[in-house]
């Protein structure tokens, strides 16, 4: 494989993007703008942005463990979210003047 150089012998860096300017990126696309003008304006290839993207779906999606948690929260969530209309339903009862 060779190297690739400039017109003047100097060899080419490769382009370092941060990951506020990665996110920022992504951030456009899922807002609703299209994938070709995001990258166009900010002088990027598609498939660069679209490489992004699919870090970022990867990253955001929870694993096994995390779902297993987010099920138990919701679980225990609407138990105690019953409890509190009981208890409230309780007091108005319990509050009533007895005739």
């Amino acid at each position: 494989m060779t190297d690739k150089k400039l017109v003047d012998g100097q060899p080419v860096t490769r382009k370092k993007y941060t990951p506020a300017f990665k996110a920022e990126c992504v951030r456009q696309v899922a807002a609703g703008a299209r994938q070709s003008d995001v990258a166009r304006a900010q002088g990027i290839s598609p498939a660069l942005l679209g490489r992004w993207q699919r870090t970022a779906l990867e990253q955001a999606v929870p694993s096994s463990a995390e779902r297993d948690e987010i099920k138990r929260l919701r679980a225990e969530l609407k138990r105690v979210e019953m409890e509190r209309d009981i208890l409230k339903k309780a007091v108005t009862i319990f509050s009533q003047p007895q005739p």
